[in-house]
């Protein structure tokens, strides 16, 4: 397959975003300042309205009424956040509202980490929506209770929807204010800009271009995690009329896509994770591959940045080139395309109970989480459990075990009890949000069954509301009770509870001992009988961990076996640890050997990860595998292949490559300046390595250096 090469406006934005200005990460949002002064006039504005639900939506709308429109140089596709400092005048502002003590209620959990409906969007538009929900309205009976709170989420959604369409108008005015003064070139691109947001989002959808802008424009609004799902499924039509008609070639239908794809990091803070997926099938089980499959992933050698993150849904049918063309990108140091397994995905959504038009299309919340396209109300790593942590609290109780299953056995009664104090916290949660209701209204416009049922995500309309509790840190859960089993219980060279007091006092003193259990005990990810076997007690224990318990919405609890970055988070909790881990130190990532300790090459590793049953963890899991730079090209690609085939074939959930070697990391921990796009694979997502942490980076130079 040719590749398209970059065109210099490309090249150019993608300088642009490397340096974007960083958003300050927030547990509620990811504002820039200017647009919190607004939502916070806003709020205070609608002060007299009794009711949480109507007040928030007038603050949203508050906000796009007034956002500064911004179009920057050489974009095609617009929709950028306001960077700029605030004025003396508006920090008085700010500061006034603040004092006025006007309380934003607020409740924890996510109402993101999702897909829409971006072909209902796409063709019916927001005119479409409005229509449909004054429609809706119409037949209620305000005098009857539950049609009266169906009346005021609709009034809600209207709301923020008109208020989407004045800013979008005034985008429409920026363009041709800019056109005036423009150079002859770039003013027929802001007319051709301002003329499709006339169109779009207010109307369907009639080429590419206008499908991406519409896309991109509420996606925007909406400052949060929502991802673009699957878009060389619902794309393809516009794409091949516009091949059709001469409006579009494949190079032009690129730079569009690169357009899209660069205002993604004017967006986000450092360390998320924000994205879509191509591949896999479709509803019918066809093999969506197509022509806009390959240039989504081509689009990955031009941004080469974290955003977004796009992952490959790989199958049986997969096309070869697809595959060639993800080890080329992955062997280039480009940290995406993550590779999904969309068979192993696909039956374990059909476990949970999905019809398999909704099991086939599903995509990755922000890392691995997987939800259901335009149906999702799941609640993603709700909460992180640390597996090592609580196993240590245990230990440093009790310590008159017997034998490994004794141990087990009261681990996993200990972990129970915390599995369903979390649940119990996450639907008091949820109660809250029912409430007050925490979310832009302009997400539930576009998942099912919201409109249909006259209900809010918080309220519980979306379909799908099971709850992903995550389970971090299992490899080193593994090998601490490989290490207990030798020492303690098959040699006796020792006692549990020595072995207690001398992970109190971190090894010290201990250095040898800690050496043999690093270097010569077995561990997890090296293919070995009984750390596997291990690892499938482990997995299967967590698998049912949740059993019987129901969320607030009526669902289930579904697990998950990733980190994102909170192994770090949690690895600074925790006390040293069975398996020669020091205190402090970073757990390990996901379902991946413990940093450095998978030793027998990348198959064993693979073999390892995929000895037990993924399909349960639809909540999601990781595999992270280092190469050096020159192990994924020439011959070695069709190695890589083969690895890829085998990790898809035994059931693997997702695999994450990175090609870059020791020696380099070491030079950008020394030098930064001159790496700041060096990207690595964390625990489920990708991340700049010169703004990790500290520990971070050293939990990245530690891992393995596979040879194949």
């Amino acid at each position: 397959m040719k590749l398209i090469p970059a065109t210099d406006r490309v090249v150019k934005l993608r300088e642009a975003a490397l340096h974007a200005p960083v958003l300050e990460r927030s547990i509620r949002t990811f504002r820039p300042e200017r647009v919190n002064l607004l939502f916070l006039e806003g709020w205070a504005i609608a002060s007299a309205i009794p009711a949480c639900t109507l007040r928030r939506a007038q603050a949203e709308a508050y906000v796009l009424r007034n956002m500064p429109p911004i179009i920057n140089p050489d974009e095609l596709i617009v929709g950028c956040p306001d960077f700029s400092s605030l004025t003396d005048d508006e920090t008085l502002r700010l500061e006034t509202v603040k004092r006025c003590g006007h309380a934003i209620p607020w409740a924890g959990g996510l109402s993101s980490h999702m897909a829409l409906d971006f072909e209902k969007l796409l063709a019916v538009g927001v005119n479409g929506l409005i229509k449909e929900i004054r429609e809706r309205q119409a037949s209620l009976d305000i005098n009857m209770p539950e049609h009266f709170a169906k009346d005021e989420f609709y009034q809600g959604c209207l709301i923020e929807l008109e208020g989407l369409l004045t800013a979008a108008g005034r985008y429409v005015e920026e363009a041709r204010f800019l056109a005036q003064s423009a150079s002859p070139e770039r003013a027929v691109e802001l007319d051709q800009i301002a003329g499709i947001l006339e169109q779009v989002p207010a109307k369907p959808a009639r080429t590419f271009w206008e499908a991406l802008q519409s896309i991109r424009f509420y996606l925007f609004t909406l400052w949060d995690l929502f991802q673009m799902g699957r878009p060389d499924q619902y794309l393809l039509p516009y794409y091949q009329a516009d091949l059709a008609a001469g409006r579009l070639t494949p190079e032009s239908a690129l730079e569009l896509i690169d357009c899209f794809s660069f205002l993604y990091s004017y967006q986000l803070p450092t360390a998320t994770s924000i994205g879509l997926m191509v591949g896999g099938r479709d509803k019918n089980g066809g093999n969506i591959a197509n022509d806009l499959t390959r240039l989504f992933l081509q689009s990955i050698a031009h941004v080469r940045l974290a955003y977004p993150s796009i992952g490959l849904c790989v199958h049986r049918e997969t096309p070869a080139d697809l595959l060639d063309l993800s080890i080329k990108l992955l062997s280039e140091g480009c940290s995406h395309p993550a590779l999904f397994n969309d068979e192993f995905i696909t039956k374990g959504l059909l476990k949970l109970g999905l019809p398999v038009e909704d099991a086939r299309n599903y995509t990755h919340s922000c890392c691995v989480e997987i939800t259901p396209c335009a149906k999702s109300g799941v609640w993603i790593s709700s909460p992180y459990h640390n597996l090592p942590g609580i196993f240590m609290e245990l230990l440093c109780e009790r310590s008159d075990f017997t034998s490994l299953d004794d141990l087990l056995a009261a681990y996993r009664s200990r972990l129970r009890d915390k599995v369903e104090v979390s649940a119990s916290h996450q639907n008091r949660l949820q109660l809250e949000r029912s409430r007050i209701g925490c979310e832009s209204l302009l997400a539930a416009c576009l998942v099912h069954d919201c409109l249909e049922s006259g209900r809010s995500l918080d309220q519980g309309g979306a379909i799908y509301n099971y709850i992903c509790p995550t389970f971090v840190g299992m490899a080193n859960l593994v090998d601490s009770l490989a290490a207990i089993n030798f020492l303690v219980f098959k040699e006796k060279e020792i006692t549990l509870a020595d072995l207690v007091r001398i992970l109190k006092d971190d090894y010290k003193g201990k250095e040898p001992l800690r050496r043999r259990i690093t270097t010569k005990l077995p561990h997890y990810g090296n293919n070995e009988s009984f750390t596997d076997l291990l690892a499938q007690k482990i997995t299967d224990m967590l698998a049912h961990i949740g059993a019987g318990l129901k969320t607030f919405r009526g669902s289930i609890l579904v697990p998950s076996l990733f980190s994102y970055l909170e192994h770090e988070r949690l690895g600074q909790q925790t006390m040293a640890t069975p398996d020669g881990r020091l205190a402090g130190f970073p757990l390990a990532d996901s379902v991946g050997a413990v940093q450095g300790r998978d030793k027998n090459g990348p198959t064993a590793a693979i073999l390892s990860a995929t000895c037990w049953d993924h399909t349960p963890f639809i909540g999601g899991t990781a595999v992270n595998l280092k190469f050096g730079k020159n192990q994924m090209s020439g011959e070695a690609a069709a190695k890589m292949k083969a690895l890829l085939k085998t990790f898809m074939e035994r059931g693997g959930f997702e695999l994450q490559i990175n090609s870059v070697d020791r020696e380099t990391l070491l030079k950008a921990r020394e030098n930064p300046e001159n790496y700041g796009d060096l990207l690595v694979r964390i625990g489920g997502y990708s991340d700049y390595f010169t703004r990790l942490s500290p520990k971070m980076q050293a939990d990245i130079i530690a891992r393995t250096e596979h040879i194949l």
